[in-house]
């Protein structure tokens, strides 16, 4: 019987080690990620964001961080959502920041889609989209200096993940969000342009 207690004991000390050092390691995660976020969004807020004016017309800046090419930034102040685009499609990438995955440039006409997690370690990343209502706000910055305000006409939740509908051209500025849900069983879709 000691034996057994012993075991018990032994385990539990066991289990308590192993439960600190996920915690530790997953509030290390958070932070590394919160501050590759951070630290893509001040270089490209300095080598563009602050030097609009110096930008010639029509003039494309590359702006890299870790290998990665920062095409833009989104800022949603409704639901808090302020990160960098960029170009490449990883998983990788997706953990910095949200991806453009489909269309034109950023903010030129013909739609473009942009694409992000539903969560990163513990923060909510793209989720909040699915807050968003008709006439709200979706700020896109690019990196050739200019800084467009599109409006939310349509929020789709439990679009199924083979339902590509949404890449499409338009004849207008236009953007689409995308992010999963339900453990990746479904997504969701928010679509939004330039009110002229």
């Amino acid at each position: 019987m000691k034996k057994f207690i012993n075991i018990l004991i032994f385990l539990f000390i066991f289990a308590l080690y192993l439960i600190t050092f996920m915690m530790i390691y997953d509030n290390f995660r958070e932070r590394k990620l919160n501050n590759q976020e951070k630290y893509a969004l001040e270089l490209f807020e300095n080598k563009i964001e602050k030097k609009k004016e110096e930008i010639p017309e029509n003039q494309t800046y590359t702006v890299s961080y870790k290998g990665y090419t920062i095409l833009g930034r989104i800022e949603i102040p409704r639901v808090g959502i302020n990160t960098v685009i960029l170009k490449e499609h990883t998983y990788a990438a997706m953990n910095i920041g949200a991806i453009k995955t489909y269309g034109v440039d950023l903010n030129e006409k013909g739609g473009f889609v942009i694409s992000a997690h539903n969560f990163r370690g513990k923060s909510s990343f793209f989720y909040p989209i699915r807050n968003l209502k008709n006439g709200d706000k979706i700020n896109i910055s690019d990196n050739k200096g200019r800084n467009m305000e599109y409006t939310v006409y349509s929020v789709s939740r439990y679009v199924k993940p083979n339902d590509t509908s949404y890449l499409v051209k338009t004849d207008d500025y236009h953007v689409t969000l995308v992010t999963c849900e339900n453990g990746g069983k479904s997504r969701i879709v928010v679509k939004a342009h330039i009110v002229e």
